[in-house]
């Protein structure tokens, strides 16, 4: 058994167990936040996004938007996720480059980051995030 390997997957699946308890930790229950809304988004494309996209809306208990790749890449994709959303938090795992075009898409309508996480999963490369609408 190659050692490398072996903690890489350790890593990993330590990695997925603690996200959720990650994002709940800055969503206190009885905080300032414990009325509103999360809409946690997933890049379809990749199984490895929409695994930890799950988990993560388990914590709350909804399940998250899939959006593919045209949608995250267009403005008048990421603006009707946006629009979906109205005044939730919104949470996105997807690739890098998914995940800048749709943080500048929420920037200028002035949301604001909150979080963002690089992932390693596999030959997968993972950004996921929190933005304040």
């Amino acid at each position: 058994m190659d050692r490398r390997i072996f903690l890489k997957g350790v890593l990993g699946s330590g990695a997925l167990t603690a996200m959720p308890l990650a994002a709940l930790a800055n969503f206190p229950p009885g905080g300032a936040d414990a009325g509103r809304r999360v809409l946690v988004v997933a890049q379809a494309d990749f199984s490895q996004a929409l695994a930890i996209a799950r988990g993560l809306a388990d914590g709350f208990g909804i399940r998250p938007v899939a959006a593919n790749v045209q949608q995250l890449g267009s403005f008048a994709g990421v603006s009707a996720i946006l629009d979906r959303a109205g005044q939730a938090r919104v949470i996105g795992v997807m690739d890098d480059a998914s995940a800048l075009i749709f943080q500048q898409i929420a920037a200028a309508r002035g949301a604001g980051l909150a979080m963002e996480t690089h992932h390693r999963v596999g030959e997968a490369s993972l950004v996921s995030f929190a933005i304040n609408i």
